[in-house]
Order: C-alpha cells, then structure tokens, then sequence
C-alpha cells in the first residue's frame, strides 16, 4: 500500500480499533467488540500488512504497535487453551458424560440434532432455545432420556435419576431485599438435582443469557443468576448452556467472577455454525465457520475436566458443547 492516503485510513482504522479494546472496561458498546476479537485479529492482521508497503517508516511501525494493542486483550485466553491437558487417569472416579447445545428456533435441519446427539451419549444433555422449528428435535432428543426437566425454551435431559426439578428462581430471603427490577432478572433456567451412580448428588442448569449489547440485560441476568445459584452447594454443581458472552470480553470475565465455578470451555469457538449461512440460502461452508466462544461449561471444584469439544453442525447456528467431567474421589464401581 504505497500511497499515502489509503496507508493511512488502514492505520487509522487499527489505531481506532485498538482504542475500543482498551476502552472496554468503561463501556459494554466497546466491550461488545472484544466479543468479535478472532473478526478484529483478521481485518487487523489484513490492515498491519498492506501498510507494511508503504514508504513511510513511522506509518509501518505505528499500524504493527496499533496491531499488537489489538491482539493483547486475548493471549491469555490464547495461551490458557494452549495449556490445557486432559486429567490424569483415575480408576477410582466416576466419569460423566454432558453436553450442552442451542438448538436455535430457526434451525435450517433440526432433526439432525436429533439424530446426531443421542451418538454422542452425553448422559445429561442441557438444551436451550428449544422452540419454533426446532421444538421437535426438543421433543424427539426427550425420547432418549428417562428423565428429563423444562422451564421455558430450556431443557434438562438425563440418564441419571432426577431427585428434583424447576425453573432457576431467586431465594425469597433475596426478592423481599431487592428494590430494583434489574435485582429480579433471571434469565431462562432449568436445574435439577441428579443422583449420581456413587448415591451422591449434584445440581445441574441448563441457561440462555441474552446479548451483553445494547442494554444491560445480561448484566442483570448475570448478578440474579449467580444470586439464584448460590443456593446449592457449589463444589458439584454443573451450570451449562448459551451465555452469549465470548473471551476476551470483560461480559465473560464477570461470569466467571460472579458465578464462582471454573469455566471448563476455554477457547473453544461454537458460534456461528453452519445452520447460519444455510438458513440464510448460503449453502454449507467448506470449513468450519466457528469463531466465538459463547456456549460455556462452568463446574464446581469436585469436578476434573477428561474431555471438552465443540460437537456436529447440527443445524443450528450453534454447535453442540459436549465434555467428560470427572468426580473426584467417587467410586467408578459402585451401583
């Protein structure tokens, strides 16, 4: 990019782009741009390199420094991704299989996720936007189940019996307390308590969280929802679903600080999949379209990670976020 006035609109464009990053914190309308980061590294990385054609040496050094600045707010989600290993084998411990999917009301083949989960055999699937066309794969996915929970366009499935079920409510100790609206938000939830093969028992919730942008939604449903949970015992429970938050985002940062459980999904991108581009009439992409990070697995301390990975395309502009959760200290032989 040898002329002057187009190298410098590209290192405007970094220059500005860079700005948002670091204004995050101030604002969730330059926070929602952190949720796009790996979109922000392509047009950075296409921008940083036409400059580096350009004649004028400070215009390359400034559009390489604006690139960087772009880059830092996701090397520790890069690098924290890199650093995961799966648990060490453990004879004694009781491995659970689980999932968690958005089936999307507007899904373009809906019955595939029908076809294709039950393969997968998580033994407790959490399922969200369970509606519109996507309601029958709701409800055949259900026939696979012995057990199984709703509240709203949420579902809870599982193999395991279910001890008890419902919809996720604040505690009344905290509703008499609170003055505000935003002090009643919940989003949609379902938990149930399971009893595991050990004879012990664990909480698990299936979630959707709405989008952190424009208004402040998803902070209201971020502060009633770890209020609501604080009411089960935290070291086993399970919460899984669509939090429509994305590293390296201060709206997913708040997540894990609010809800106090170790998020499992680390850099695994689930959104958008190609039930997107195909409901839109573009056909299937020749390589996986996943970006964004936006469907999490948080769990309690009692829990190892064996397995995590984004599933099939489904159909849905989600893909499925199956994992394998170790007990710790449970008896894989017990009835």
């Amino acid at each position: 990019m040898r002329h002057t006035i187009t190298a410098l609109l590209a290192t405007g464009l970094l220059c500005g782009l860079a700005l948002i990053l670091m204004l995050a914190p101030l604002w969730r309308g330059f926070d929602a741009a952190r949720e796009i980061w790996p979109i922000l590294i392509v047009i950075g990385a296409l921008a940083a390199l036409s400059v580096q054609a350009n004649r004028h040496r400070g215009a390359r050094l400034l559009a390489l420094v604006a690139f960087a600045v772009i880059l830092l707010p996701g090397v520790g989600e890069t690098v924290r991704a890199w650093r995961q290993t799966p648990a060490e084998p453990t004879p004694d411990a009781y491995e659970i299989a689980i999932g968690t999917h958005n089936l999307w009301g507007r899904n373009a083949s809906p019955m595939d996720a029908a076809s294709l989960l039950p393969v997968r055999a998580p033994d407790v699937l959490a399922l969200q936007e369970s509606f519109g066309k996507a309601s029958e794969a709701g409800e055949a996915l259900v026939a696979h189940y012995a057990h199984g929970a709703r509240c709203r366009s949420n579902r809870l499935l599982s193999n395991l019996p279910m001890l008890a079920s419902g919809c996720v409510e604040l505690p009344p100790a905290v509703l008499e307390a609170a003055t505000i609206p935003c002090d009643w938000e919940i989003p949609p939830a379902v938990w149930a308590r399971l009893q595991l093969p050990d004879g012990s028992e664990a909480v698990f919730v299936s979630v959707h969280l709405t989008w952190p942008f424009p208004g402040a939604t998803q902070d209201c449903q971020r502060r009633g929802l770890s209020r609501a949970l604080a009411q089960w015992p935290q070291d086993r429970l399970v919460v899984m679903g669509d939090f429509n938050a994305a590293a390296p985002a201060f709206a997913l940062a708040r997540l894990d600080r609010d809800l106090g459980l170790e998020r499992r999904s680390i850099g695994i991108a689930t959104f958008p999949a190609e039930g997107r581009f195909q409901q839109a009439g573009l056909g299937t992409p020749p390589v996986p379209p996943m970006l964004l990070g936006i469907d999490h697995i948080f769990a309690g301390e009692d829990w190892e990670t064996v397995a995590i990975e984004a599933g099939p395309n489904t159909g849905s502009d989600h893909r499925p976020l199956l994992a394998t959760l170790r007990l710790r200290g449970a008896l894989a032989d017990q009835p």
